[in-house]
């Protein structure tokens, strides 16, 4: 968590503030496109160091924005506002975090490029709703994290994201939440797993 956000729920007060809540949350899941085949001519150490850096340029806006990282997923990360502590301007967090990412992604693609690399494109999703956060886990090993619905959502956003030209993938319950973002509808598509479709946007450049 940011530091910021540690120091705030210190002063919560907070009796087990860690302890599994219900509540509003906005999920954001970022993946690198075609990892594979960016690493596949790369030494270890130099396939190690494209993560390394990739993964920096994902975890800063995060961190920035007073985000809570829940995981890595090898080339990519899970993070999520409103949880441990409840914040009203979670959507748009998430979507600032979201834009400075992209931005962070094209500078570093464009340091590559001068050095004769390919380009690199991030992929998001970012969706909004009731999510249970908390401590969970075993006995073994336990992790923050959040689970639900608007979750497994912004999962398929980001995997839909590769059949369109846009780097962010919003869905519905974010941007009824979002006060100050636009956003350009892309019609509805039936997500993996979902029983009905369900309206797509992209976030607008600030």
């Amino acid at each position: 968590m940011a530091d910021a956000v540690v120091d705030e729920l210190l002063r919560s007060g907070l009796r087990d503030p860690l302890a599994p809540r219900r509540g509003d949350v906005t999920t954001l899941i970022a993946d690198l496109e075609g990892y594979t085949s960016h690493v596949a001519a790369l030494t270890v150490e130099q396939a190690a160091q494209l993560t390394r850096d990739f993964l920096n340029c994902l975890t800063r806006p995060v961190l920035a924005q007073h985000g809570t990282l829940d995981k890595y997923t090898g080339d990519g990360l899970v993070a999520f506002w409103g949880a441990p502590l409840p914040n009203d301007d979670h959507a748009d967090l998430a979507l600032d975090a979201a834009q400075q990412i992209v931005d962070e992604v094209a500078r570093y693609s464009a340091r590559r490029q001068r050095l004769g690399l390919a380009p690199l494109r991030v992929r998001i999703g970012i969706e909004s709703g009731t999510a249970m956060a908390g401590d969970f886990g075993t006995s073994f090993r336990s992790i923050y994290t959040a689970v639900g619905d608007s979750v497994n959502t912004a999962s398929r956003l980001e995997q839909a994201a590769r059949d369109y030209p846009h780097d962010v993938i919003v869905g519905e319950g974010t941007v009824a939440r979002a006060r100050r973002h636009r956003f350009t509808p892309l019609g509805q598509r039936l997500l993996r797993g979902k029983g009905k479709p369900i309206a797509l946007y992209a976030l607008e450049a600030a």
